[in-house]
């Protein structure tokens, strides 16, 4: 990859916009505050929230993952 996309992916450059962040990069992506309080936390492309548990699934698989996870078995 590019020096820019290596710069996001550890944490040096915000990944939403590319502005320089401060302090040590952590080793993994992350926003400046512009970009976490307008776009809220990152959700991967095809994903949902979970209602209940708050777990990111794929949109076409949330109805499975709430039978499984949060129906009460006997």
């Amino acid at each position: 990859m590019g020096d820019v996309a290596d710069m996001m992916i550890d944490g040096t450059l915000c990944e939403g916009c590319g502005v320089v962040l401060d302090g040590e990069a952590p080793g993994h992506p992350r926003c400046c505050r512009h970009c976490s309080n307008q776009h809220g936390p990152f959700i991967a492309p095809g994903k949902v929230k979970c209602p209940e548990c708050g777990k990111h699934v794929k949109a076409n698989g949330l109805k499975d993952h709430k039978r499984d996870r949060h129906t009460l078995r006997t």
